[in-house]
């Protein structure tokens, strides 16, 4: 198990996924962290919530 971020910004978001795999988080706990908006760390918040929700209904902008 690991993360991959070819990105610019990737420093900004890796230690989202180092924290998610340290802590052995399921998806549920990923969409009920507190995800700092608007940051490019809460990208990884609507990943894991398009795991589970209709992504054509989805907002870029906080819930």
């Amino acid at each position: 198990l690991g993360i991959h971020i070819l990105s610019d910004g990737a420093a900004d978001l890796i230690h989202e996924g180092a924290m998610i795999i340290k802590n052995k988080m399921k998806l549920d706990d990923v969409i009920n962290t507190l995800h700092v908006f608007p940051t490019l760390s809460e990208g990884i918040k609507l990943v894991a919530q398009s795991f589970k929700r209709d992504i054509s209904k989805m907002t870029c902008c906080a819930e």
